[in-house]
């Protein structure tokens, strides 16, 4: 293993003392971090300091010794200074594979993140030109590529031999270290194109980086990059030798074709029938012509490989298994081109859904979706495959298998998220790893399939998405509707953004403040607080594909309108004159004010109140709608509902009586007259007054004297309800009068404090929780929408901690069609699930059958989980498809059946008719819990905008038109005529 020599220990300390001295992180910020990188892409040595020799017996000899004396051993590089301090950081950079032990990845306690690194490592190697390892590349003796590839064979075998390699959830991770570690399976041919590159190096020294390349990091994109260089730079005598070369490296990484690996395999796979079904598939995969039809076959055989990888029990054949699998996916590439240009010049609709099923065996084979996904898209082709369906099925159909792409990068966030995102902080082109991966692979066929099919619903619908003038059809994906004018612009965080700002965010996360508009890269949970508020006050809010973002990017910082309407019709265009009549006065009413009603407050009372004491109509009186709500839900549910009390807002007004300072008015009047202030200040001098404050006022809360009473007042609360203090943890929530109003949900806004544990913390998360409302982004989000600040008044919900397995949120609706005979379901496993924008399990369910549509898989890599001491601790998801079980859901089902039931105050008080409501759940042990209840609010403005209507007008005019599954699509004008050129073009 590598190891600093003294001269880079030296360097490691000084490197600390400069960062900033004893105990303090010893790694700069991340943009110093990023020169680090950039400086060791340009360094001839890479992050290598010198070359050592490492002997067997743990002795670490100079270049020139050896290890004659020490058991034999191997050569390679010794990591520098910046080196060594990127990796004690959590960087697992300059990864020489020889250096790594098998047996640190396998077993009980296999560091899966670690190797994680690897491979995201040995993605940049091949994607940046070697990335950090270019000069290394001609570093005599950094890298014996000889013994690279039997270190890599080795650690992949140990894989294989460990059970737990060979589950379900980590057959992705398997399959792709496969794909990225240098695993040749001709030795000779391997050799034979070193020699080459060798040569050719001899004869044109401009080629000298590209060979050394090869030498070290080789991987089958090297053929490609020889013709590159070829085309630009050799000289014409060499052009047949780059040629051979070329070939040469093809050969190497499909050394025998795809049919052929697979009848290589069939002998030894343990299974005649399997042996027998992979034969007879072969033979029909080598006899078939048409591409489309050599695709299905090489996907069928994916998918039949994948569903017997757990059987084979012989790490070698495991080994040839997964080699011949992605030799398949190679083959399913090669043939997408070709295969795409005659779907579009002649393909019936049925045989492009076909197409899209059998891609969809391909992606499931290759990793990139679950068996679960893989059948809902079969599922869902067979529903309109066989008859003749109205146009608003078939557009539901397309609409929804173009969730396919999106499921695909949720399987890679799953797998490299956490250190994708860490990585990026110190090389952003780690960011490209999964569009990468994706447009490599059997995905970009079906994305072209599936762009047909998509335009075609479209134009038969009159719907037509728009980005700056150019049609798009599969690239976006209304999640709220709304209208917004602002500026285009791209974050990296939530951080820093503006209110006039469209952002284009990698995901949409549950600190974001408020915006204009939202274009995410990462849906995260469409149940989410963040998702809630921004449908909830019209914000649009649209999931954009990876092909998009360069143009996106490109129009950064001009002023634009982004249109999002009910029925998911999208528009982003340049902003002009001709939007100020869509943008004025009457289009921007609709929408309530935040109105409490202040007659109905009852500031007097200040002790705490039991859930079970408090009714919904008590929500705006003593308390806000949570504690309200859960006093409602426990007389109507009991101790499914955890038990708990709630503070109210008179407590927080009794404090407010205290003078701001020693001499100086109550807080209160202090409050009033400082928010007057900023009333009457205008342009950058408002904000910087709301900011001082916002900030007094939060340090104030955290040290008023409470008194005597109050603490003991609480202790009492707490024993009664909880028991002996220590014992038990809680969760403390805000709950103030000016959330789950009409025209505002305020969901997410304020303060919870998790797993509260002993009273004295207890006291200090109340509080957290009293200062929350106070905070710039809850102010920002609020003050949009409120007259009289002053009157916000925090009561506190203090409910016992339950140690959920699972949780989430439920609303008693479709939420993207707002169709009642369904109800909409994000779930992850742990606690607080969906509702921070994780990556949820997210359902629709038939509120009378039950019967479930997936529209994504959870893909969180993490869940939170109670800690012992309080607080919450991640810890890794099970990986498993299902998060939900039947009969959980069958639980959610009755409980959305018997909310109008039980809950009075979920029914429309004039037509008695049921209101949708939005439910926070949790299963531990298959026992349901429910932890929070409230109307589910939506933004009347954006469902009735007479612009957003008419982009809809189109659809529902058109939904009952019968559409011929079996003729061709409705191609735009010319693009028929375009394909058939492309088929003939050679």
């Amino acid at each position: 293993m590598p190891r600093p020599s003294l001269a880079s220990a030296l360097a490691i300390l000084l490197a600390c003392l400069i960062a900033g001295g004893a105990g303090a992180d010893p790694l700069p910020a991340p943009l110093a971090l990023r020169g680090w990188i950039d400086g060791m892409k340009r360094s001839e040595r890479g992050p290598f300091e010198s070359i050592r020799w490492f002997c067997s017996d743990g002795s670490i000899e100079p270049a020139r010794a050896g290890c004659g004396r020490h058991g034999g051993g191997v050569q390679h590089g010794d990591w520098n200074a910046r080196a060594v301090a990127l990796r004690e950081g959590g960087y697992q950079i300059a990864n020489v594979l020889t250096a790594l032990a098998p047996e640190r990845f396998v077993g009980p306690h296999a560091d899966l993140d670690g190797w994680r690194q690897v491979l995201l490592e040995r993605f940049l190697v091949g994607f940046d030109g070697g990335w950090i390892f270019r000069g290394a590349y001609g570093y005599r003796g950094a890298f014996q590529i000889e013994d690279e590839e039997v270190a890599a064979r080795k650690i992949v075998l140990a894989m294989l031999a460990d059970p737990r390699w060979r589950s379900p959830a980590r057959f992705a991770l398997l399959r792709d270290s496969v794909r990225l570690l240098p695993i040749a399976r001709d030795q000779v041919s391997a050799a034979s194109v070193r020699t080459q590159a060798g040569q050719l190096a001899a004869r044109d020294p401009g080629f000298a980086p590209l060979r050394a390349k090869i030498h070290s990091f080789p991987d089958g994109g090297d053929s490609r990059r020889v013709l590159d260089y070829a085309a630009r730079h050799a000289r014409p005598a060499l052009a047949a030798q780059y040629a051979t070369l070329a070939r040469e490296i093809d050969a190497l990484y499909a050394p025998q074709g795809a049919a052929a690996a697979v009848l290589e395999l069939a002998p030894r796979i343990g299974s005649r029938s399997v042996a027998r079904q992979l034969r007879d598939k072969s033979a029909e995969f080598q006899a078939e012509v048409n591409p489309g039809r050599r695709i299905a076959a090489a996907a069928n055989l994916m998918r039949m490989l994948r569903e017997q990888f757990p059987k084979i029990e012989d790490p070698e054949t495991a080994l040839i298994a997964l080699l011949t699998s992605l030799a398949l996916e190679r083959e399913i590439y090669a043939a997408g081109a070709e295969a795409v240009a005659k779907v579009e010049a002649s393909s019936t609709r049925r045989s492009r859904l076909w197409l899209l099923a059998y891609d969809a065996d391909a992606l499931y084979g290759a990793g990139l979706l679950s068996a679960r996904e893989r059948g809902e898209v079969d599922a869902a082709v067979k529903s309109i495959e066989s008859r003749n369906p109205p146009l608003r099925d078939y557009r539901a159909v397309v609409s929804y298998l173009a969730r396919v792409p999106e499921w695909s990068g949720r399987m890679l966030e799953l797998e490299f998220g956490t250190p994708l995102v860490r990585w990026a902080e110190i090389e952003p082109l780690a960011r490209q790893y999964a569009a990468d991966r994706l447009r490599g692979s059997p995905l970009l066929f079906y994305g072209g399939v599936l762009d047909g099919l998509v335009t075609d619903a479209n134009r038969k619908a009159g719907v037509q998405h728009e980005v700056f003038g150019e049609p798009v059809a599969a690239e976006l994906r209304a999640l709220n509707p709304g209208l917004a004018r602002g500026v285009l612009r791209t974050a990296g965080s939530s951080t820093g953004l503006r209110p006039d700002g469209i952002y284009l965010l990698p995901e949409t996360t549950s600190d974001l403040p408020p915006v204009a508009g939202i274009l995410t890269r990462g849906e995260g949970s469409s149940l989410s607080h963040v998702s809630l508020l921004a449908r909830n006050l019209g914000i649009p809010n649209v999931v954009v594909g990876g092909d998009l973002v360069g143009m996106l990017t490109a129009r950064a910082n001009q002023r634009s309108v982004l249109a999002v309407s009910p029925g998911g019709v999208v528009r982003l265009e340049a902003d002009g004159a001709h939007w100020d009549a869509v943008f004025g006065p009457a289009a921007q009413q609709g929408d309530s004010k935040i109105a409490p009603d202040l007659d109905k407050l009852d500031l007097a009372t200040s002790e705490p109140i039991p859930l079970s004491d408090l009714r919904a109509v008590d929500s705006g009186r003593v308390c806000g709608p949570k504690g309200a709500n859960l006093g409602e839900l426990r007389f109507a549910f009991g101790d499914a509902v955890p038990d708990g009390f709630v503070i109210p807002f008179g407590a927080f007004r009794h404090v407010l009586e205290q003078p701001i300072e020693r001499g100086g008015p109550s807080a209160f009047e202090w409050m009033k007259a400082r928010y007057d202030e900023i009333e009457r200040a205008s342009g950058a001098r408002r904000p910087q007054l709301a900011a001082k404050l916002l900030a007094r006022l939060r340090d104030w809360i955290a040290h008023v004297e409470l008194g005597p009473g109050f603490e003991a007042e609480l202790r009492e609360n707490l024993k009664e309800h909880f028991g002996r203090d220590g014992s038990y943890g809680v969760f403390v929530r805000s709950d103030t009068n000016v959330e789950d109003l009409p025209g505002f949900t305020g969901a997410g806004l304020n303060q919870t404090i998790p797993n509260v544990i002993g009273s004295a913390a207890i006291l200090r998360a109340i509080r957290e929780v009293w200062a929350s409302p106070f905070s710039e982004r809850a102010y920002a989000w609020r003050q949009a929408h409120m007259d009289d600040p002053e009157y916000v008044f925090p009561a506190v919900v203090v409910q016992r901690a339950f140690a959920s397995e699972k949780s989430g949120v439920m609303v008693t609706l479709d939420v993207e069609t707002g169709d009642p005979r369904w109800i909409t379901v994000a779930t992850n496993e742990g606690v607080g699930g969906a509702v921070d924008g994780q990556a949820a399990e997210s359902l629709l369910v038939d509120a009378k059958s039950g019967a479930t549509r997936l529209l994504a898989q959870a893909a969180a890599p993490t869940r939170r989980v109670l800690a012992p001491r309080g607080g919450l601790v991640e810890q890794p998801t099970s990986g498993d498809d299902v998060v939900l079980e039947r009969n959980e859901l069958k639980k959610l089902v009755r409980l959305a059946r018997d909310i109008p039931k039980r809950l009075p105050a979920l029914r429309d008080p004039v037509s008695g008719q049921s209101l949708p409501a939005d439910v926070e759940f949790a299963f531990r042990d298959g026992e349901l819990a429910l932890l929070q209840i409230r109307p589910f609010n939506q933004s009347r403005r954006a469902q009735r905008s007479q612009y957003l209507a008419q982009l809809d007008a189109g659809s529902r005019e058109r939904g009952d038109q019968t559409i011929s599954i079996g003729g061709v699509p409705d191609l735009p004008p010319g693009a028929r005529d375009a394909a058939l050129q492309a088929q003939r073009t050679p």
